[in-house]
């Protein structure tokens, strides 16, 4: 049995954007980690990356921690969506 091949930066920041818009543009920052399939330190790492190119904030309130897509950060996926629809047409992805 074969492993599937590891995902680039780029497919895990695409996931983790992917999986806050699933949840309406705000999901809790302990869904997106569970959905991230990468270990913890790992995705504080990538969360960070994500905070400093100002693609999304978190939010920290009474019921919980919040991860939140920025204008900046929904426009980021949206190209990313298009890249990768376009990248698959060739047998290709992110």
């Amino acid at each position: 049995m074969s492993r599937a091949p590891p995902r680039s930066r780029l497919r895990i920041y695409f996931d983790l954007l992917r999986s806050i818009e699933k949840e309406g543009g705000r999901a809790r920052f302990s869904h997106v980690l569970s959905e991230s399939n990468v270990p913890y330190e790992r995705f504080l790492a990538y969360l960070a990356e994500l905070e400093e190119r100002g693609l999304v904030i978190e939010e920290r309130s009474e019921d919980g921690n919040y991860l939140v897509l920025t204008e900046q950060g929904k426009d980021f996926l949206r190209e990313l969506k298009r890249m990768d629809y376009f990248l698959r047409g060739f047998g290709l992805s992110l």
